[in-house]
């Protein structure tokens, strides 16, 4: 993930598609979300790799669903 800096410049090598009207508030809130979003998508990825591993096919990824409860 890349943005430029929150002044776009002539020699930037990344440039805003639609550049921010006015600088973000500082909000703790907002760094922790952001910083969570490498972590989560790497841990996608691990799990996506693992997947062969525990369900060799797709027919056993879906016979280890539970059945449906209520019927």
């Amino acid at each position: 993930m890349v943005a430029p800096g929150p002044i776009p410049l002539f020699d930037d090598r990344y440039q805003w598609l639609r550049p921010p009207t006015r600088r973000p508030e500082v909000n703790p809130l907002r760094s922790a979300a952001l910083a969570t979003v490498p972590v989560a998508s790497a841990e996608l990825l691990a799990r996506i790799d693992r997947f062969g591993e525990r369900y060799p096919t797709p027919y056993s990824a879906v016979a280890a669903l539970p059945d449906e409860v209520g019927h």
